[in-house]
Formats: C-alpha cells, structure tokens, sequence
C-alpha cells in the first residue's frame, strides 16, 4: 500500500512540472516573461471564443482569433501534439464570426488582417501547446524545435 501511495505522489509531481520542463529543454526563441503573456493571451481568447459561440458574438469570436493570431508561433489545436500537430483552425472560428455579422464592416475588416496574421504564424518553428493534467489543470506550453 505504501509503494502505490509513493508512485501516485511521483506521478503526481511529475505531471504537474511535465510541461514546464519540457519546454525549458527546447530553447525557446521568446523570454519567460513573453511565454506567460502568450499563456495568458492564449486562456483568455480560449475563454472569449466560448463565450462567442455560446452568445453568438461576432465580435468577440473575431477578437478571439486576433489574439490567437498575436501570439508568435503557431498554436496547435487542441489534441494535437509535437511538431506535427495541427494548427489551430482560425479560419473556422472567422467564418463562424463572419457568418453572425453579417456583413459588418468591422468584423470583415478585422478578419482579413487576423488572416494575414495568421498566415505569417502557420508555418512557425515554435509552437504552443495546450496540456491538461490529471487534476483537471490546463495551461500551454511553447515549445521550439
């Protein structure tokens, strides 16, 4: 009983500095203090997109996707993992935007410049991550290849 108790208190630590770790043995090309603003851009527009597809706001949607854009590096989208993985479908996320305004000018304005971007990031070296832990924790994590 004892040993499983150790092994689940180790797991549990070493989850928890998994992400953390690994990204500090790529060599990121941005400082620590601009890997947390990124995580920081990164959870809040997560949060506004699903406020925007639950309220139907254009507005908030296009937001959304700028800040996911703003990020530098690509953004992988949820699931995927590595160098690999897929982006972040911010295309979708625009249309859905697009779609709800309804010709706004704003939003048609803000989502071509979110495009360009977007473009410019796609094909980063450096990505960012998205983690959940066991206890139900989620954050990024940047990662350069």
């Amino acid at each position: 009983m004892m040993k499983k108790l150790l092994l689940a208190g180790l797991l549990a630590a070493t989850s928890l500095t998994a992400g953390a770790s690994l990204a500090e043995d790529k060599k990121p090309d941005i400082s620590a203090a601009q890997q947390a603003e990124g995580r920081q851009i990164l959870l809040t527009a997560r949060s506004l997109e699903s406020y925007g597809e639950a309220k139907g706001d254009a507005l908030a949607l296009v937001t959304a996707a700028k800040m996911v854009a703003s990020v530098p590096g690509r953004v992988l989208a949820d699931g995927q993992q590595g160098d690999k993985g897929a982006n972040f479908d911010i295309e979708a996320v625009l249309k859905k935007a697009e779609g709800l305004a309804q010709g706004d000018e704003l939003i048609t304005k803000v989502a071509a410049d979110v495009r360009t971007m977007a473009k410019a990031n796609s094909k980063a070296v450096c990505y960012w991550q998205y983690y959940c832990y066991w206890n139900g924790y989620c954050e990024y994590a940047y990662y350069c290849y």
